[in-house]
């Protein structure tokens, strides 16, 4: 099935946010403990919807569809050329959406004049990155709302 990727539309953040949770608990939450995973979804509440829609950090944020289903999503902060995030439905792995959301953030990120991406990888999404030509930088740690998360500094060039 073709993977379609388009922007986020007004209106969809609830989707945004729900997709990332569902995402994180089906793919992550053998790798880290159950608090790291609760902070990690953030709820869709109205407080937390509407620190969404301000978009402080003008996050450039995609979704995949399949067969207009939304599958996946994906964020890039130009300033400081980082990808934010990526993540797919469990049932929508090994589909090739998370590399068409990848490769679309890089080509936005050049279109930017940016010559490099930065992220923080999750410990069980470090093989995908590596397999997209990202390469590891070490081991970190992330602060998710007070909770320490392992994660992998990663980039890669994009020129």
């Amino acid at each position: 099935m073709p993977v379609a990727i388009r922007e986020l539309r007004p209106g969809e953040e609830r989707l945004f946010l729900e997709l990332h949770a569902q995402s994180v608990r089906g793919l992550a939450a053998g790798h880290y403990p159950a608090e790291v995973i609760d902070a990690w979804c953030v709820a869709p509440t109205d407080e937390n919807l509407a620190n969404f829609v301000k978009n402080q950090d003008q996050e450039v944020r995609l979704v995949a569809e399949i067969d207009g289903q939304v599958v996946g999503l994906a964020a890039l902060v130009v300033e400081g050329a980082e990808l934010r995030a990526c993540y797919v439905l469990p049932g929508a792995t090994r589909q090739g959406v998370g590399t068409a959301l990848v490769r679309e953030l890089e080509r936005r990120a050049s279109a930017y004049h940016l010559d490099h991406l930065e992220l923080l990888a999750s410990i069980n999404a470090e093989p995908f990155y590596a397999a997209l030509g990202y390469a590891s930088e070490g081991c970190t740690e992330h602060n998710l709302r007070g909770h320490p998360m392992a994660a992998v500094k990663m980039s890669r060039r994009l020129r």
